[in-house]
């Protein structure tokens, strides 16, 4: 067994045996990793010239206006201040929010920018914070103190598979969910029958599975719609390779 291989089930033994645990550790060494890599690029030094200039607003996109405290969780922010995050996903956050969902769960919420922009862009919605990191959780909850919509944001932590019911009510509700490959085991029908009846913004992580995986779950109750990531050049660039996510959207489409 190579060194790879060997790694990969110690993680699922691990996993396995202290799910919660090993999830949060795996969380926060990969929060890290970013941190270092971005200093080591010099992206930091970036954020903090656009954040000043701005006064941390997101300068445009589906959260314009939204302030972000850079401090709160130094990651590659700049796309998200400058506006061009996931601009993929836009038309589909418009749609999204079009539909006024009444509960809005955000799964791997990191600084908060889908909790608490949906908080500021659906002022009568309730909107949960899952993230393994606890760094992630005080971030969010910061820039939801700093964008005056604390009262609407939940901070839950981790979240487990036959949960989703506690935050998502059906036909009012929005699932947006980026969790490093688990929405493969969370985005179950048979363990969360809730989940046949909300809208789904899904970032697919095809080290864990394919996204026809997970269409094939909702193809009789959703619409499902692949949309992949154009790369970017300079300060939109977002140091990511290939990507693709899921938007799943229940009828009337």
């Amino acid at each position: 067994m190579g060194i790879s291989a060997l790694k990969a089930a110690v993680k699922q033994v691990a996993l396995n045996l202290f799910p919660d645990m090993t999830l949060k550790l795996l969380s926060i060494r990969s929060r890290r990793q970013i941190e270092r890599q971005v200093h080591a690029l010099g992206l930091d030094t970036l954020a903090r010239q656009i954040s000043r200039e701005n006064d941390g607003c997101v300068a445009s996109g589906p959260f314009r206006g939204m302030r972000l405290d850079y401090d709160a969780l130094p990651v590659h922010v700049a796309p998200k201040l400058v506006g061009t995050y996931e601009q993929e996903l836009h038309p589909a956050i418009e749609r999204a929010i079009d539909r006024s969902p009444s509960h809005v769960l955000n799964v791997g919420c990191a600084e908060g920018f889908y909790a608490v922009g949906m908080a500021m862009r659906l002022p009568n919605a309730m909107i949960y914070a899952a993230d393994a990191d606890p760094k992630a959780i005080r971030a969010t909850l910061r820039n939801a103190e700093l964008n005056g919509v604390a009262k609407q944001v939940v901070p839950i932590g981790i979240i487990h598979s036959g949960e989703l019911d506690r935050y998502l009510t059906p036909h009012r509700s929005l699932l947006i969910m980026d969790c490093e490959g688990a929405e493969f085991s969370l985005l179950n029908p048979q363990n969360d029958p809730v989940l046949s009846s909300v809208d789904m913004i899904v970032e697919v992580h095809p080290e864990a599975g394919s996204s026809e995986d997970i269409s094939r779950r909702f193809k009789k109750t959703h619409r499902c719609e692949r949309v992949d990531y154009i790369p970017r050049q300079g300060i939109a660039d977002e140091r990511r390779g290939e990507q693709e996510w899921l938007v799943l959207s229940r009828p009337p489409y």
